[in-house]
C-alpha cells in the first residue's frame, strides 16, 4: 500500500528546520536545472515534503527562488568577508581567493547557483531586483578591500569607489572563469597577487 505524504505543514516538525531543508533542495535543483528546469515536486521530494507544504512556506516558485538567493549570497560573503581583517591588501586578496576555492569545491551547489542568478535575471525581468542586492552583498568585501589597499598604500593612486570597482572587476572576473572551467587556472592567482605585490612597492 503507497505511502501518501501529508498535506500542508508537516506535523511536530520546526518551522526554521522545514524552511532549511526546503531552501537546501531547491537550491540543488536550481542550481543543476536552472529556474525554469527546476520543479516543485522534485525540490518536495527531495526534502521530504509534500509539494503543498512547500506552498505553504512559500507561495511560488519564484519566491523559493529568491528566498534561496539570500540565503546563499549570505552565507558565501560572511564567509569570505571573515578574511578581511588583514595587514595588506595583498595577503587579503590571498586569503579571499584561496577561501572562494575551497568553497567552490566544497559547496559546488551554491557556487553553480550564484553563477546562474545574472544569467536567470536577464531571462526573468521579476529577478532583476537581485541585482542590486548581489552588488549589495559583494560592495561588504570590495569595499573593505578597497579602503585596506589605499590605507597601506597599494592602491592609494585610486579613490574608494575606483577601487572597489577595480577589484570587483578583477576578482569576479576570476572567479567566473574559475567556475566555468570548473579548475584553478595555471597561474590565475599567483598573476594576481603579482600585480598586487608590484603595486605595493610602488
Amino acid at each position: 500500500m503507497p505511502i501518501h505524504k501529508s498535506r500542508g505543514r508537516p506535523r511536530g516538525v520546526d518551522s526554521a528546520d522545514t524552511r532549511k531543508k526546503i531552501i537546501n533542495a531547491a537550491r540543488i535543483e536550481f542550481a543543476n536545472k536552472g529556474f525554469d528546469g527546476a520543479a516543485i515536486s522534485a525540490i518536495a521530494e527531495s526534502a521530504h515534503l509534500a509539494p503543498s507544504a512547500i506552498y505553504h512556506y512559500y507561495q511560488s516558485k519564484e519566491k523559493l527562488y529568491e528566498e534561496v538567493f539570500e540565503d546563499t549570497a549570505n552565507i558565501i560573503w560572511s564567509d569570505v568577508n571573515t578574511q578581511l581583517d588583514e595587514e595588506t591588501l595583498t595577503i587579503a586578496i590571498e586569503k579571499v581567493v584561496r577561501l572562494t576555492n575551497e568553497l567552490i569545491e566544497q559547496l559546488p551547489d551554491y557556487s553553480d547557483f550564484m553563477a546562474a542568478v545574472p544569467v536567470e535575471a536577464r531571462i526573468h525581468p521579476e529577478f532583476a531586483k537581485l541585482l542590486p542586492r548581489r552588488t549589495d552583498y559583494q560592495n561588504v568585501t570590495f569595499r573593505a578591500l578597497a579602503r585596506l589597499g589605499i590605507k597601506t598604500g597599494e592602491i592609494s593612486f585610486l579613490s574608494e569607489d575606483e577601487a572597489t570597482e577595480f577589484l570587483r572587476s578583477v576578482l569576479m572576473g576570476w572567479y567566473f572563469e574559475r567556475h566555468f572551467r570548473k579548475y584553478e587556472m595555471p597561474l590565475s592567482l599567483e598573476s594576481i597577487l603579482k600585480v598586487f605585490t608590484v603595486l605595493s612597492e610602488h
